[in-house]
């Protein structure tokens, strides 16, 4: 298993978002409206970057457990972080 960090990506590409959109828009100040191109470009760069990690079509094999099961995960240490 690898984790790979998009935040900074994502919070580029909102950041780009914006200032262009308040570039374009000098008049507009309401962050309802600069807000929507930065959450399009969240969501853009996003599944951009799990397709080319080939996360998709990879939710089945995530199998759920209930509530209870996972709290005597807990319980027993069986998720309790590890450093390598």
């Amino acid at each position: 298993m690898r984790k790979i960090n998009i935040d900074t990506d994502i919070r580029l590409a909102m950041t780009a978002a914006v200032r262009k959109f308040l570039a374009e828009n000098p008049e507009k100040f309401d962050a309802r409206e600069w807000l929507k191109p930065a959450r399009e470009a969240a969501y853009k760069i996003c599944k951009q970057r799990y397709l080319e990690f080939g996360c998709e079509g990879q939710a089945p094999k995530i199998k759920p457990l209930p509530l209870d099961a996972m709290a005597q995960r807990y319980t027993k240490g069986e998720l309790a972080q590890t450093v390598v």
